[in-house]
């Protein structure tokens, strides 16, 4: 049954079909944000984002752990049609209940003063609440049912781009920006409703057991309220303390930061499910070697992205914004360094922490995560604004990353994960004489940057070539012996 289940759900496909699901999550703020930024300017995004920042921590409250927790436990019983169907069924009733009181705490809220000039925005933004309950995502990543996933996110990822430009004409448009949002994950919800039936028959009854899952599930919760605080805390401290033209700066550096990370962090995301399921199954050989490749193949990506971020970064702030946005130039090459520590912490977490149920060592490390960039933020922002932000989110992560490890020895040998760590390094270290060698030859920011990312590119695959890195020759093979068939 094991083999059967594993053929059927093809890791290497999986993982593709949410590459391009990620692929276009990361494209379509490419496209979205600088037509959004010069039309709405610093200010208008910087409101747009101090709102939404908000809005996250509801979100998680509403949330409470459970997603996580779901794909789980729920990857460890999906062969049992009969328990899966209960499992489903109690999530979403938890899930409901932590919603509604979600909901009184949101309106009371809204009470504070100083959130005035922010209610609208707030309002748009809440319905996104809703609508990420209803919708279920760790159903269909728990059934690996990545296809549908990606196909479902493009569709409305389109309708989206397509109202951007219809809807936001004038800077008091922010609304109809915010609500875009919206709209996706709205439309998503509904299809998901429909198409969980095929999984869940939501008409059969069981006795309920919600208090088993309780306990876990607020351990895990707090876990993500403690990482969120680390990850949303820069941009609410940076606007109360330094106001919205500073939170669009700095956002403006963020997003580049974000979508490298969230392409990465496919890689982690894709592999939870299997992984709890090796786990449940008893299958150590299976696990140690799916946790091998993963880590050699993430540092394979994220240690040239983040050195050929740190290069560029400039350039892709001026593209993809406006030149008042470029003074958050430093703030990217800071939070370049932050994409590996952060796709490293993603795996010692969610690959080897809480499959094997240690939801409360993953908690103190990033309640320790969190406490450090709360205190770092007050202190860094006073001073240096934008870069201090900045800095104390990168360390944050690099706080998460030694209690993490300290945790993970118990359960994994962590040192033999890294050992092709400095081979990376050194094949991307040469991407900062070949951007200098770029601005010699041409001053035109578009050719700077696809001089750069071509030669890079190409100079880090051959350089691997010659070292024979066993994965991108495995992916070479892989390649040929496709061609030689076709052919």
């Amino acid at each position: 049954m094991v083999k059967q289940n594993i053929k059927e759900k093809s890791i290497t496909k999986n993982l593709i079909a949410n590459v391009i699901k990620t692929l276009m999550t990361v494209l379509f703020p490419l496209i979205t944000f600088p037509y959004a930024s010069r039309i709405l300017g610093a200010s208008g995004i910087g409101r747009v984002n101090y709102a939404n920042s908000i809005i996250t921590y509801f979100s998680l409250l509403a949330a409470l752990g459970i997603t996580i927790y779901a794909v789980r436990e729920g990857a460890r019983i999906r062969d049992d049609k009969e328990m899966f169907n209960k499992f489903a069924q109690e999530m979403l009733r938890i899930n409901l209940c932590t919603t509604l009181i979600t909901y009184v705490a949101f309106i009371v809220f809204l009470c504070i003063p100083v959130l005035k000039g922010y209610k609208g925005l707030l309002l748009i933004f809440s319905a996104s609440i809703l609508f990420t309950t209803i919708g279920m995502e760790w159903l269909f990543v728990v059934q690996e049912e990545y296809a549908y996933i990606t196909k479902r996110a493009i569709l409305f990822q389109l309708v989206s781009l397509v109202l951007l430009f219809l809807l936001v004409k004038t800077k008091s448009d922010d609304g109809w920006y915010a609500a875009l949002t919206v709209i996706s994950s709205g439309g998503s919800a509904i299809m998901n409703l429909w198409y969980s039936r095929k999984f869940v028959d939501w008409k059969k009854r069981y006795q309920y057991e919600y208090c088993k899952h309780l306990k876990p599930i607020f351990l895990i919760f707090g876990t993500s309220i403690a990482s969120n605080i680390y990850m949303t805390m820069d941009t609410t401290m940076l606007g109360a303390m330094r106001g919205d033209t500073a939170t669009g700066i700095y956002t403006a550096a963020v997003k580049i930061n974000l979508m490298v990370s969230t392409l990465i962090g496919v890689i982690s995301t894709t592999i939870l499910p299997r992984v709890s399921y090796y786990i449940g199954k008893n299958l150590r050989a299976e696990y140690e070697k799916i946790m091998k490749t993963s880590m050699n193949i993430l540092l394979l990506i994220s240690v040239p992205a983040a050195i050929g971020m740190m290069c560029t970064s400039d350039i892709l702030i001026l593209l993809f914004s406006e030149r008042e946005f470029i003074s958050g130039s430093l703030a990217a090459k800071i939070l370049s360094a932050k994409v590996v520590v952060a796709a490293v912490n993603r795996i010692l977490a969610y690959q080897i922490c809480i499959p094997h149920q240690k939801d409360r060592e993953v908690l103190i490390s990033t309640i320790s995560g969190a406490v450090f960039n709360l205190a770092a933020n007050g202190i860094l922002i006073s001073l240096f604004g934008v870069t201090g932000a900045a800095i104390a989110t990168l360390c944050s992560e690099c706080v998460v990353f030694a209690v993490l490890t300290k945790y993970c020895k118990n359960i994994f040998e962590t040192k033999r994960m890294y050992h092709r760590l400095p081979l990376y390094f050194f094949a991307s270290i040469g991407f900062f004489a070949v951007r200098w060698g770029v601005n010699q030859v041409t001053n035109s920011i578009l050719y700077q940057l696809f001089a750069t990312m071509i030669i890079c590119f190409i100079g880090y695959l051959v350089i691997l070539l010659l070292m024979k890195d066993p994965y991108l020759q495995e992916l070479s093979n892989a390649l040929t012996n496709r061609i030689h068939k076709k052919g």
